[in-house]
């Protein structure tokens, strides 16, 4: 099988890709020498870096028939042709066909499909498509007891995942290091719009009902931020994070979170939560809790901001609003 040839290439980064492109010269008559003047895409590589695989773009595929036969793949400054079979496979790919696991991380696909997830994420984190790989860790995390990073590698070789690339330990932590608070607030905004937008499909008009708790998180590292030492639940020596999510009642997904100092009580940071939320503009919303969040200054915050709540509130209680008799 006769290898095709290519036009002059070359390769431009952009935010999120590494793109292939065609280009023409032309011959400048003062400086006595030619430049590039035009440029047209014609491929992708998709490792995400300036190697590996080229995926033809569809125009380009038109003019050259030929390379359907083929896959290309860009080593150093080269372009590389392996012929393949009747199965779009090579030689080689044939001999290394292996079983994966595919049924859980398919089960887990569909629930991201069905809901704002995987929107949110690619809207969060499009650079590199890490988005994918965030998702990927996601399925580890979910699908296994021992969530060690470590063992990441181990579990991705034997199972489907969105991001199918080898990913090193090493790589998972510069992915989560170099994540932005922003980048997390435009993840929870992008849930909240999918959220309201799929109840405007369904023609549900009820109030977004938000499950409000939260937790403390020990942590052994003191110079982390919002780390302080406080009334800890776990009982441990250590000091901790607080940690407040709103969670929608329907779906499960949780839609809001804060991280607080761990020495502010519970009841605090409600307050916070309920002026947060008047800033993201959520409206018709209920806030549903268990003991704990019910204090006046809560309550009276609720009513001032008009966010409906259903508090889980004890009777007989100096301050209360509730007393034994009345509901």
């Amino acid at each position: 099988m006769k290898t095709p040839k290519l036009p002059p290439l070359i390769i431009k980064k952009s935010p999120s890709a590494f793109y292939v492109y065609t280009y023409k010269n032309k011959w400048d008559s003062e400086k006595k020498r030619s430049y590039r003047a035009s440029f047209k895409k014609v491929g992708t590589v998709t490792s995400g870096e300036k190697e590996g695989r080229i995926r033809w773009d569809d125009h380009f595929l038109a003019e050259r028939p030929e390379l359907r036969d083929f896959i290309c793949e860009r080593k150093g400054k080269d372009y590389v042709f392996t012929p393949m079979n009747e199965g779009g496979f090579t030689l080689s790919q044939a001999m290394e066909v292996k079983q994966l696991h595919a049924g859980a991380t398919w089960a887990l696909d569909q629930l991201v499909a069905q809901s704002p997830i995987g929107g949110a994420l690619k809207r969060a984190f499009p650079q590199r498509r890490d988005y994918l790989k965030v998702l990927s860790v996601a399925y580890f995390i979910i699908l296994n007891q021992d969530n060690n990073i470590s063992k990441y590698p181990t579990f991705a070789e034997a199972t489907r995942l969105p991001w199918g690339a080898p990913l090193h330990p090493s790589s998972i932590g510069r992915i989560f290091r170099k994540i932005k608070k922003q980048q997390i607030e435009n993840y929870f905004s992008a849930v909240q719009e999918g959220l309201i937008e799929q109840k405007k499909k369904a023609g549900d008009d009820d109030k977004l009902t938000l499950a409000l708790d939260s937790t403390s998180i020990s942590s052994y590292a003191n110079k982390l931020p919002n780390v302080e030492r406080g009334r800890n639940k776990d009982e441990d020596n250590l000091p901790q994070i607080n940690l407040l999510m709103l969670v929608e009642s329907k779906s499960g997904l949780p839609i809001f979170y804060r991280t607080y100092d761990g020495n502010v009580p519970d009841v605090q940071t409600v307050r916070r939560v309920i002026a947060d939320n008047s800033r993201l503009g959520i409206q018709n919303v209920v806030l549903v809790s268990d003991r704990g969040y019910s204090g006046t200054k809560n309550i009276n915050d609720c009513l001032r901001n008009k966010v409906g709540f259903l508090f889980n509130m004890k009777c007989g209680v100096s301050g209360s609003l509730t007393q034994d008799g009345f509901f």
